[in-house]
């Protein structure tokens, strides 16, 4: 793997997504046992049960998934994944003296789920993972790019929060786990989706040729427009921060113009 540009701002993410990550399970997940899923998940319920560690368990249960996701994927999941992977464990271990946040569980639940899901998101975007259902998930992704991935995170986790409080004997702490990760999973794909582009907007006009230069020229290298072979209907995508800025230009070439709007949860392409 060469070193370039590119590669130090990937190398940037990963770190500040380990930093959050780690922040997330020390002063919010941990204290009050919230389930988060994945490995992590799993060392919350072994150290509730043990006193073991929570990173050191993550790096003794990532070790054969990171080898496994290095023979299918390549060299960077290795470099990337196990760079997250230590920095992450060796970060919750050595900030497991700090005190947590709140002990409030709804709190730490939804905020712990907010934090964590901005660190998973960046990692995850810049080519690395935490390891565990997150190297299944970018397995997954790699067959399957248009399922987002926090919806593929979400099974394996699902599955982990309820043996977790089965052993830990308590059924409010898997709802309390369920709202983490469902906040979490909601965050994740903002950070990798949600922010780009994600809207499509339909707009039928008389005034179709002058709407779509005016579009083209106020939207410059941030827009997608399809050809219709209807002679009155334009088909753009866009960042959803532009989408008010065409409705305005449709209303000001065409006040008799129609225009819907779709959320994207996937898309690629030319748009920057």
């Amino acid at each position: 793997m060469q070193f370039n540009k590119n590669t130090g701002i990937e190398l940037i993410k990963l770190t500040i997504g380990c930093v959050l990550y780690a922040l997330s399970v020390v002063l919010f997940i941990d204290p009050v046992h919230i389930i988060p899923g994945s490995v992590t998940g799993i060392g919350v319920v072994v150290k509730a049960l043990t006193g073991f560690p929570i990173g050191m368990l993550s790096i003794i249960i990532n070790v054969p998934l990171v080898i496994i996701g290095t023979i299918v994927i390549g060299k960077k999941l290795l470099i990337y994944t196990g760079y997250s992977v230590f920095l992450s464990s060796v970060l919750i271990d050595a900030w497991s003296f700090m005190k947590p946040f709140t002990e409030n569980v709804m709190l730490a639940s939804i905020f712990g789920a907010v934090v964590m899901g901005l660190g998973l998101g960046l990692l995850l975007d810049a080519g690395g993972t935490t390891g565990g259902t997150t190297v299944v998930g970018r397995l997954i992704l790699k067959k399957y790019p248009h399922i987002p991935m926090g919806n593929i995170l979400l099974i394996g986790d699902f599955i982990i929060i309820l043996v977790g409080s089965m052993l830990l004997r308590n059924w409010e702490l898997l709802l309390y786990s369920l709202i983490n990760l469902y906040i979490c999973v909601i965050v994740i794909n903002k950070v990798m989706y949600g922010f780009k582009v994600d809207s499509l907007s339909i707009i039928v006009t008389e005034k179709k040729a002058e709407l779509e230069n005016a579009a083209k020229e106020m939207l410059q290298g941030r827009i997608w427009q399809e050809e219709s072979a209807d002679s009155r209907t334009l088909v753009f995508i866009t960042r959803k921060t532009d989408v008010s800025k065409l409705q305005r230009l449709a209303e000001k070439y065409d006040e008799q113009a129609s225009c819907a709007t779709f959320d994207l949860d996937y898309s690629f392409g030319e748009i920057k």
